[in-house]
């Protein structure tokens, strides 16, 4: 679902081309630094470096000139459109959120160095702080040397079928940089390069405690600031267990061997019993019907939706239960553009999924202004929302909803049944 939160971040690290005047014979103090961070770098990691990286800066206004040009070069319209859509049908954005303008005034908002893997290119803003810039070059030189030997571009291709990969593949890339920043720091100071639980904690504790510092962040939905914390917060704490286990190899290894969801970068010890997501099956409407967009709903994605409704407290509770969720989004030709949510969600018990059945119910009269349950039953609810008819049910330990229909006699229709 939330796979544009995660492209678009992507693009913005990649949106930069030889436009930009990379000099090496700079004068500029920070970059002096550059040889002796990878170097260090390649110490910890046992990764050389196979060519330098040129590198530059750049100003703010040039950064949002060229995020909006690659934005309408690389993504079409109706993209952004549906994954808009998408938030707003599980009421995690408001109806009136701007996906496309929210993302690029959160990029440049906090923009404060980045490394183009298209170009093979790292640069500052004009504008960064002197005395932080060593270490933001050392988060940045990181995916420069993890690039070299792993490919980052193709690495971080999307998949629009399973938005919870893409977002746990960023979670690596952003995570390892993270470690290996403060990994460099210890280095540089003389001791030994493995973070602390205490090191590690501060920066998962210090991207919430920053929100307050940057006004569009704060402003911004839960749902969209989780999507850009979790890669560094959680990202980081997934890459220390697995450096933990397999020390050195562990450079390597999450990208030869990434994680295939979010569930893997929070539980790091699913990743290390592969335990895989389940594609549970989606509900089927048996009228023709247009595809707007699908995708993938992984624990991510539900802890944000319980958090968002039923607080942090219910989320950490449920959200760890999940198997895998899927959803579709169709539009019916025999209707107008009115769009209709086709959603699954797998539970590992039949106990889980009915505490899920509970708190969806509670989610879909919070998400609404308007909700009215017209058949309630032990395993299924149906009624009225701001989108239209609703029908939810449960089925042993598996969740499903249709949202969007125009009454009941449609979905009657679309579904062969007979009453409720």
């Amino acid at each position: 679902m939330h796979r544009r939160i995660t492209v678009l971040s992507a693009f913005f690290v990649v949106a930069f081309s030889s436009a930009f005047a990379f000099d090496k014979t700079s004068n500029d103090p920070a970059f002096a630094e550059i040889d002796s961070i990878v170097k260090s770098l390649s110490e910890i990691t046992g990764l050389a470096q196979k060519h330098e990286v040129p590198y530059g800066r750049m100003t703010k206004h040039q950064l949002r000139q060229f995020l909006n040009k690659r934005i309408k070069k690389t993504l079409k319209p109706e993209e952004i459109r549906a994954d808009e859509l998408s938030l707003k049908m599980f009421g995690l954005v408001p109806q009136e959120f701007d996906l496309k303008k929210s993302t690029v005034d959160l990029l440049t908002e906090q923009a404060a160095a980045f490394y183009d893997y298209d170009e093979k290119k790292l640069f500052l803003l004009a504008d960064a702080s002197v005395a932080g810039e060593t270490t933001t070059l050392a988060h940045e030189l990181s995916h420069a040397l993890a690039d070299q030997h792993f490919n980052l571009e193709n690495f971080m291709e999307d998949t629009p079928s399973n938005d919870d990969e893409n977002l746990a593949h960023t979670a690596v890339v952003e995570g390892q940089a993270s470690w290996l920043m403060i990994a460099y720091e210890l280095k540089r100071g003389g001791q030994n390069p493995i973070p602390t639980a205490e090191m590690l904690k501060s920066v998962a504790d210090s991207g919430e405690s920053s929100v307050a510092d940057y006004p569009v962040l704060k402003k911004s939905p839960l749902y969209i600031q989780q999507s850009l914390l979790f890669p560094y917060s959680q990202g980081t704490l997934f890459f220390d267990a697995v450096y933990r286990k397999m020390g050195k190899d562990a450079f390597a290894e999450v990208f030869i061997h990434p994680p295939s969801n979010s569930s893997q970068i929070i539980h790091p010890e699913r990743y290390f019993e592969h335990v895989k997501p389940t594609s549970p099956a989606l509900p089927k409407l048996s009228g023709d019907v247009k595809d707007v967009t699908d995708g993938s709903m992984g624990e991510f994605d539900h802890q944000m939706l319980l958090q968002q409704y039923l607080g942090a407290e219910s989320a950490t509770a449920l959200a760890p239960h999940l198997l895998g969720g899927q959803f579709r989004i169709v539009i019916p030709k025999e209707r107008d553009s009115k769009p209709v949510l086709l959603y699954a969600a797998a539970w590992d018990s039949p106990h889980s999924a009915a505490d899920y059945f509970e708190a969806y119910r509670k989610i879909l009269q919070a998400k609404w202004q308007h909700c009215e349950t017209t058949v309630q039953k032990a395993n299924m609810i149906a009624g009225t929302g701001d989108n239209g008819f609703f029908v939810v049910w449960l089925s042993r330990n598996v969740l499903s909803s249709v949202e969007g229909l125009k009454d009941a006699d449609e979905w009657h229709r679309l579904q062969g049944l007979g009453g409720l």
